[in-house]
């Protein structure tokens, strides 16, 4: 038996295969085909649902048989990483149900920041107006963690954008402890390697009695970790792994919420002998990812998968 982990895009390019050409239509044909033989066992997960929410977001029309097709293919298995657990679960829940669960749990987080406050189009246009500093584009260069961290502002260069993206960013960090971590990891690397520097000796002096409730990384570890999303060893090492090669600037991805999804769709993979899928960027960081830490899972394109599982 096989165990194929699918990103959603390859759930998506079944459920469409009538409309694809001809060469696709047969690949992915044949992917089902051998699901519905049985010949594939596939779950889904938490990262499936997340896709799925950022979909209904932008138009829920097609959330009813997207949550079909993925039913359908996977049998209702799940494999997820529950909060606090040291091993990832495997067990049976309904995907509508699950979905409905999200959706429901939404909180106010999940509004855009231009909704958060009562704004009119006046105050909005006001912020657009406030420009940040040009050498404010010096931080791109610094390090690619920024491109992540402020995507809006790079392009827009007003105060609107800024708050936009941090407000984006506190999210996604708040969502996943893990990524806040990794985060924190690759500031400390630079740190190491600047410490000398004179500016920063300085700094260090001045900040030498900033009250602890001001000191946001005490703060954080004070509270988070009772939250963290996993005590599983493997979580961190494979989410860390996939975001520092994210970090590096080759195959990046433009939209932080996809590259958090992502890695955790290469981590669920880890879990099966097949990672599938069609983006270039995911595809390419996975096999880096199970490369650096000896992990047997292939990352394979859908054609590729055919290729083997056929021979």
């Amino acid at each position: 038996m096989i165990y194929a982990y699918l990103d959603w895009n390859v759930f998506d390019r079944i459920e469409k295969k009538d409309n694809l050409d001809a060469k696709q239509r047969d690949t992915f044909s044949k992917i089902e085909q051998l699901i519905i033989d049985k010949k594939i066992v596939l779950p889904y997960s938490n990262a499936h649902i997340n896709d799925l929410l950022r979909g209904h977001a932008n138009n829920p029309t097609y959330i009813p048989k997207h949550l079909e097709t993925l039913s359908r293919l996977t049998q209702n298995l799940r494999i997820v990483q529950y909060w606090g657990n040291a091993q990832t679960t495997w067990h049976y829940r309904g995907v509508n149900e699950f979905f409905n669960s999200a959706l429901n749990n939404k909180d106010i987080t999940s509004k855009p920041f231009t909704e958060l406050l009562d704004f009119d189009e006046a105050q909005l246009n006001q912020l657009k107006a406030i420009p940040v500093p040009n050498n404010f584009k010096e931080i791109y260069k610094a390090s690619p963690m920024f491109n992540f961290m402020f995507p809006r502002t790079k392009i827009e260069m007003n105060l609107l954008a800024m708050c936009e993206d941090l407000y984006d960013f506190s999210n996604n960090a708040n969502r996943d402890y893990s990524l806040y971590k990794s985060l924190r990891s690759y500031v400390n690397q630079i740190y190491a390697k600047l410490k000398n520097q004179k500016m920063l000796k300085e700094i260090n002096k001045a900040t030498n009695d900033v009250p602890v409730y001001l000191n946001m990384d005490d703060a954080w570890e004070q509270y988070v970790p009772k939250t963290k999303t996993s005590d599983n060893p493997a979580y961190q090492k494979i989410t860390d792994t996939y975001l520092r090669i994210d970090f590096k600037g080759y195959k990046s991805d433009e939209r932080f919420a996809n590259m958090i999804d992502d890695s955790l769709h290469v981590f669920y993979g880890a879990y099966c002998d097949y990672f599938i899928t069609i983006d270039d960027k995911c595809h390419y960081k996975a096999v880096e990812t199970y490369h650096k830490l000896g992990i047997e899972t292939k990352a394979l394109k859908p054609n590729e998968f055919i290729g083997i599982v056929t021979n």
